[in-house]
């Protein structure tokens, strides 16, 4: 049975309301992004455990879901940094002993402040809403350029340039850049 996913208002109303396909819309709505950032904060092999967490977390603690103080996915999203902060604690605890430089991969510079500045760009984006989100998203997620994304959105291109240098700026000051 497929289940028409909805506008994100609709999608939190649903949630809100525990109605039966609430779980199934929020998660093809923002499983993406859950998984996408814990893959990049605690691997491939991880991700789809922390994922399920996030969820299963999330719908478990719906009623403390208020939808006048944050969007269901800022919600989720602070639920996946905790969930990615637990896996990283967990991995900490059963660390083997160190390995030789040499076995070491070529993403291991990827640090746990890496993470939560990325999870905090993301939360920020979710409050900023739309189009500005989808914006910086078709941006440096699809890696389209200015022009591509103007089309994409049936925007002017003067409009994407402006909405892109003002979210940069709002993202550089919340990470605290010059």
């Amino acid at each position: 049975m497929s289940v028409e996913v909805g506008d994100d208002d609709e999608i939190a109303v649903a949630w809100e309301n525990a109605e039966p396909d609430a779980l199934e819309r929020a998660y093809r709505r923002w499983g993406g992004l859950v998984h996408g950032l814990a893959r990049r904060a605690v691997g491939p092999d991880d991700a789809d455990d922390v994922t399920q967490a996030v969820f299963v977390s999330a719908w478990r603690g719906r009623t403390t879901y208020d939808r006048g103080s944050a969007p269901l996915g800022a919600w989720l999203v602070g639920i996946t940094r905790r969930r990615i902060a637990d896996q990283l604690r967990a991995r900490q605890r059963q660390a083997p002993v160190a390995q030789e430089q040499d076995d070491v991969p070529d993403d291991a510079a990827w640090t746990a402040a890496d993470s939560t500045d990325l999870l905090t760009v993301y939360e920020e984006l979710e409050r900023i809403g739309d189009p500005q989100r989808r914006i910086i998203l078709l941006a440096y997620v699809e890696d389209l350029t200015q022009r591509e994304i103007a089309e994409r959105l049936d925007l002017p291109l003067g409009t994407v340039k402006t909405h892109t240098n003002r979210t940069l700026a709002r993202l550089r000051t919340l990470l605290g850049g010059a």
